[in-house]
């Protein structure tokens, strides 16, 4: 049984957290539609009506305050538009982002661009943005100059800066921190109850970065508790097992004995969230 007085966070694959304290409602991101892998490298993409409508059912989700995109690659704002049209509430992102939400014909008062440091707030939670760096690797790096009218190439989404999101509510802090990479000393002295951490394309990097980036964003918030994201196969529909992405674009194995060993070694519990999974991560 979840209790309504903590704050609730519901995990829907990728990067995607549903953050709500029974009054007030956040999403990040909320890539819902998840093309497969064909189509995303050979055509083109756009939400898919049906897919968002079963996700947010299943999930309970029915209502939004704030969608946070973390960046404008198609896996984190495409749906994000179609999502805010539907339940409401103000997508939150880049000029890259708003210009999704132009190709979608959302309304200009259902957008605003945030930038580094500011600050939300959302009945009693308090979003900071941090602005960083995206994982390695990043394909298609810039910037969307123009509405991006769907279909699409996956590579006409560029990036367009990505972003972190620290959420803070009178029983506890957490931060989102969707891709794998960092600035180094950007979160010295702020502490966090959970972190949501990015681990894609984690297992391919060398073990250099694996340390530096645990000291810069784990020993750096000293969180109670690590849930991992971003690392299932985002071309399989969320009514299907998740599964690990594909080896050619990430090292799971690695990345899971990377956090195991750090788990143990540092006492931070590390949970692997079950997709439409509920938790209270403060408590």
């Amino acid at each position: 049984m979840v209790d309504d007085a903590q704050v609730r966070a519901t995990f829907l694959g990728t990067s995607t957290v549903f953050v709500d304290d029974g009054v007030s409602a956040i999403l990040v991101d909320g890539f819902l539609s998840r093309p497969p892998l064909l189509r995303v490298a050979f055509g083109r993409i756009a939400p898919n009506p049906k897919r968002i409508t079963d996700a947010l059912s299943r999930a309970g989700i029915s209502r939004l305050d704030a969608l946070l995109v973390a960046h404008s690659h198609y896996d984190h704002a495409m749906d994000a538009p179609e999502i805010v049209r539907r339940l409401g509430g103000v997508m939150y992102g880049s000029p890259s982002t708003l210009n999704v939400g132009r190709g979608w014909d959302l309304d200009e008062g259902a957008m605003a661009v945030v930038g580094n440091a500011d600050v939300l707030t959302v009945g009693a939670l308090t979003v900071r943005i941090f602005e960083g760096a995206h994982s390695p690797g990043n394909r298609y790096p810039g910037t969307i100059d123009e509405p991006l009218v769907p279909p699409a190439r996956a590579s006409a989404y560029r990036d367009g800066g990505c972003y972190s999101f620290h959420i803070s509510h009178p029983t506890g802090t957490l931060l989102i921190h969707p891709s794998a990479n960092f600035i180094p000393h950007q979160f010295d002295a702020l502490d966090v109850d959970a972190l949501y951490l990015g681990v894609g394309a984690v297992g391919a990097q060398p073990t250099q970065f694996h340390d530096d980036y645990w000291r810069h964003v784990v020993d750096a918030t000293r969180p109670s508790l690590i849930l991992p994201v971003h690392w299932d196969n985002f071309f399989r529909s969320l009514d299907q097992t998740l599964r690990p992405l594909p080896g050619f674009m990430d090292k799971f194995d690695r990345s899971k004995a990377w956090l195991a060993r750090k788990s143990a070694e540092s006492g931070i519990a590390v949970r692997f969230q079950e997709p439409f999974e509920t938790i209270t991560p403060l408590a």
